[in-house]
């Protein structure tokens, strides 16, 4: 237990050492932002091609990123979305990376704090939560993994919303790659079980297999999430998600 936890904690130094690494490499070779293929929702054409449909079937006043990390995606979202995209990034110097490298991107406002504090900021700006919004939820990095709680709070405040979850575990394809959280458990959906049963919300997740995607490496995986309602089920007339029962 004493090694699996020496080990949990040395993961997350490195991490954060990483972080730094690519503060400066980007810094030196991209230090603004550039709406390229690569940029944004990993590279992901499927996943580009998903959003767009999400775009022709709702009407999306504000999107909402946890997790800005370089401000590729939220970059991404403002250019292709033209709405106003609000993101947070817990770590400071990540946060000023973004926020240089945005500088010339409309619609995009930056917020350094926690993914929670963001959230609940938010849902309490006056007439927002009454909008249609989009949520991208990629916070989950280092020791703290704030997802069940972020979902929790979306389907608390919103009535409303699509969200979207990086790094997230596809049932049965082993051809995507999925963020672990802490020592024993998985980005999956038993992480957020609770949330999806008391807010009766439902699951999606991408039908082209993981060999199939044509993302450079090994693809991330994601799921798509909404109410069980009429709002959320047009998301069944889209061939590029199927949907996964939570019973």
């Amino acid at each position: 237990m004493f090694k699996a936890i020496r080990n949990h904690y040395l993961r997350d130094l490195l991490d954060r050492m990483n972080d730094i690494e690519t503060a400066v490499r980007v810094m030196l070779t991209s230090p603004d932002y550039l709406p390229i293929e690569a940029a944004g929702l990993n590279g992901s054409i499927n996943r580009k091609r998903i959003f767009a449909e999400l775009l022709r079937l709702y009407n999306f006043s504000y999107i909402l990123e946890t997790g800005t990390y370089l401000g590729d995606s939220a970059g991404y979202f403002a250019q292709t979305a033209g709405i106003p995209v609000h993101s947070s990034e817990i770590n400071p110097l990540l946060h000023s990376l973004a926020k240089s490298r945005l500088r010339h991107v409309q619609h995009v406002t930056l917020h350094n704090c926690d993914s929670r504090a963001f959230l609940r900021d938010m849902a309490g700006k006056r007439g927002l939560t009454d909008c249609e919004c989009f949520f991208y939820l990629d916070a989950h990095w280092g020791i703290d993994y704030p997802l069940a709680e972020e979902v929790a709070l979306i389907a608390l405040h919103w009535r409303r919303f699509v969200v979207m979850v990086d790094d997230f575990q596809v049932p049965g394809d082993d051809g995507y790659a999925f963020d672990r959280c802490g020592l024993f458990k998985r980005m999956n959906l038993a992480l957020i079980d609770k949330s999806l049963r008391r807010h009766n919300l439902a699951a999606y997740f991408p039908s082209l297999p993981g060999r199939e995607d044509t993302t450079p490496g090994k693809p991330k995986g994601f799921v798509i999430l909404s109410d069980s309602g009429e709002y959320g089920s047009r998301l069944q007339a889209l061939p590029l998600l199927k949907m996964r029962s939570i019973l």
